[in-house]
């Protein structure tokens, strides 16, 4: 891995340096957003599907009711084809040759052979702006027979199946990644100079600062990996947690790391949309990196689950994975490569706006949130090195594809997470209308000069 390079570069990428010609190529209609639309569409899909059910009943017999039955299915192919059309009319304006395979195409290419389509090395695929992110059939085959279906439904069933895909790839897979803090969150650097181990510790010591976190408090994290936080909170601050996680793997791990403190440390392994426990019976509650499961469908149900177990006086800390505003056509296909290689359900990494939003409507009042993107580069640049210097005996074990399929992952990422196409938010909120937790939480996050 090339020191610094999670840093900026001299000069910004093809893609950056002309992103103004880039946006509005959705449909190119003044005053369309076509993320909102999106949005709207699946958030609202059984609301939209009930008007257009009674519409259909009160339209006429003929060619008028036979165009109200096709609205949405119409609605939807004209999205994907307008994205289609407009990533190649991007491209071109951006001087890209369409001859040439998409940038999803070159990696692909690495990954059966371990090289680009002329021998180039993945530094050069992703780097050097030779291939166009356009949608082509590689998006449009995985939208059609999986995407489509888990952001329009997201059924229990879906988180059932996704997370051990996601998550029980073995926990030497991980181990190979993530290091010896097997923390799979994006870290935090005051200097850039941290190893991985110190940056990890001082993300949580951050978490923990966020939620005022006190000994004996009642905490409950979502989404609890391998049970590092959980071990964290309890040895270094005394503090009891409740951690919930729908991997096999990762509960019997973190049970494993947490056995000297089982007295302070109990992790579930269940669903927690479906998991029963008392209402307001947390005094704190984390969420680091574990909502973009939920998917968009479910997402304000989900928080208003987190709304009624948290205490009246508590803390929410809640750190996602998000895309950017003004987005750009690699986030998608960056986005689709990853949710079919490597976060299959996770449709729910969306923008700060949206994010927030969903936290008001579920009851919640933002107190502080930064956005540090480039330190998640920074860690997937360190996850990077960690796999390679593991190359051999993954390869052996799991195969040279399955290995260089993981390193496009981190490498891409790495890359995206730089020029801020995907990012990661950290907030933390109070209940609205909590005035005693609302003062103590601007005092204790007021920023320091």
């Amino acid at each position: 891995v090339v020191p610094g390079r999670w840093e900026s570069r001299a000069q910004p990428p093809r893609g950056l340096r002309r992103r103004e010609k880039q946006a509005g190529m959705f449909l190119r209609i003044p005053g369309f957003d076509g993320f909102e639309v999106v949005l709207f569409i699946i958030e609202w899909l059984q609301y939209i599907v009930a008007a257009n059910v009674i519409a259909v009943a009160l339209a006429r017999k003929g060619a008028g009711r036979m165009l109200v039955v096709c609205l949405i299915p119409l609605a939807v192919v004209g999205l994907i084809g307008a994205v289609t059309f407009g990533s190649r009319e991007a491209a071109k304006e951006r001087g890209f040759s369409l001859d040439k395979p998409s940038v999803r195409q070159a990696v692909e290419i690495y990954i059966e052979k371990g090289e680009g389509p002329n021998g180039e090395n993945l530094e050069e695929i992703l780097e050097q702006d030779k291939f166009a992110p356009t949608f082509g059939m590689e998006e449009l085959s995985y939208l059609g027979r999986d995407l489509l279906w888990h952001t329009l439904l997201h059924l229990d069933a879906h988180n059932a199946e996704n997370i051990p895909v996601a998550y029980n790839k073995g926990n030497d897979w991980f181990r190979a990644t993530l290091g010896e803090p097997m923390i799979y969150t994006s870290g935090i650097y005051r200097n850039g100079n941290e190893s991985l181990k110190e940056a990890q510790e001082y993300k949580l010591d951050y978490v923990a600062q966020a939620i005022d976190l006190k000994a004996e408090d009642n905490v409950l994290d979502i989404g609890c990996g391998w049970g590092r936080l959980l071990n964290h909170f309890a040895t270094k601050y005394g503090a009891k947690v409740t951690g919930i996680s729908l991997s096999e793997e990762q509960v019997k791990f973190g049970r494993e790391l947490n056995k000297d403190v089982s007295d302070k440390v109990n992790i579930l392994l269940h669903d927690f949309m479906t998991v029963d426990l008392k209402p307001k019976s947390f005094k704190k509650i984390t969420s680091l990196e574990m909502a973009e499961h939920v998917g968009i469908k479910r997402y304000t149900s989900f928080l208003r689950k987190v709304h009624s177990l948290l205490a009246d006086d508590g803390t929410l800390y809640f750190q996602v994975a998000g895309l950017r505003r003004e987005w750009q056509y690699e986030d998608l296909c960056w986005g689709m490569f990853m949710g079919e290689h490597v976060f299959p359900g996770a449709d729910a990494s969306c923008n700060m706006g949206w994010v927030t939003q969903q936290l008001e409507r579920a009851g919640f009042e933002v107190q502080r949130v930064s956005n540090l993107g480039s330190h998640y580069s920074r860690t997937l640049a360190q996850w990077l090195e960690e796999w390679q210097a593991h190359k051999s005996e993954m390869v052996e074990k799991y195969g040279l594809r399955s290995f260089r399929r993981w390193e496009v992952f981190l490498r891409w990422s790495v890359r995206v997470a730089r020029q801020g196409s995907s990012t990661v938010f950290m907030i933390t909120a109070t209940k609205h209308g909590q005035e005693p937790a609302r003062l103590d939480a601007q005092r204790r996050l007021a920023p320091q000069l």
